[in-house]
């Protein structure tokens, strides 16, 4: 079955991929308000156009990961690279993008970089989550082949060459998705138990690379050198670095 990439309503038309990702930032947004308490962060700075700041930076760190992904395509078609409501968000440049942005908040705000990072990161695995429904949409960052009950079908123009007689594919966009509100739920449960600047975020830089380092196994849509996938390695950055802020954190959120 198809699903409609758009809702058409008199003479607009509201592309269902730019929406997910709206109801995405919201409610992200939406979380970190009800957690601001946590990080001593007054809800007022976080209600400010200034959080436009890394969702635009997001936003082109996403699509210049993606551009760069599929550059013998866009290289051809230069015009495609800005068709946003077409899909393509690369996760590890649009989270780059927005660790930049909010370094430029909590500089503009004067918030404690590391506890507004800690804010943020049950609010970027919920919004990853959502995210990914996205995908499904626009029926892409599929996997495999698949005979299981929930492979997800594929239209014919959208399977890649090499599987075109295939039609039900590994749904990873709804294992990531799943995974991501799993552990975007734990982090919420185990954030009161650590005290110190930089713990949550290291434990979201770990969870989510091994998310990602799991789901790339069925990926067959990813950036690769050769034959190995480039998400293995910001996988394994990720984790790397999300250990060393977790057993580096110092600073009591409290001081």
């Amino acid at each position: 079955m198809t699903v409609s990439k758009s809702i058409q309503i008199g003479f607009l038309s509201i592309h269902l991929y730019g929406l997910i990702i709206a109801t995405a930032i919201l409610v992200a947004w939406w979380l970190a308000i009800k957690r601001a308490y946590l990080y001593k962060i007054p809800r007022q700075k976080l209600e400010t156009t200034v959080l436009l700041i890394p969702l635009v930076l997001g936003i082109l760190g996403g699509r210049l990961y993606h551009v760069a992904d599929k550059w013998s395509y866009y290289s051809q078609n230069p015009v495609q690279a800005v068709r946003l409501d077409q899909g393509g968000l690369g996760i590890w440049g649009a989270l780059l993008g927005i660790i930049l942005g909010f370094y430029i908040v909590a500089r503009i705000q004067k918030i404690n970089l590391l506890s507004l990072l800690d804010l943020i990161a049950p609010s970027l695995l919920l919004a990853q989550g959502i995210g990914r429904i996205g995908n499904y949409i626009n029926q892409e960052g599929f996997g495999l082949p698949t005979n299981l009950p929930w492979g997800v079908y594929i239209d014919l123009q959208n399977r890649p060459a090499q599987y075109i007689l295939e039609k039900h594919f590994h749904p990873t966009f709804f294992y990531e998705m799943w995974l991501d509100f799993i552990f975007a739920a734990l982090l919420i449960f185990v954030a009161p138990k650590f005290k110190k600047r930089g713990q949550l975020f290291g434990l979201y830089l770990i969870s989510y690379g091994a998310i990602r380092f799991v789901v790339e196994a069925f990926r067959i849509d990813t950036w690769t050198v050769g034959q190995f996938h480039m998400a293995y390695l910001f996988s394994a950055v990720s984790v790397v670095a999300g250990c060393l802020l977790f057993l580096k954190a110092k600073n009591p959120i409290k001081d």
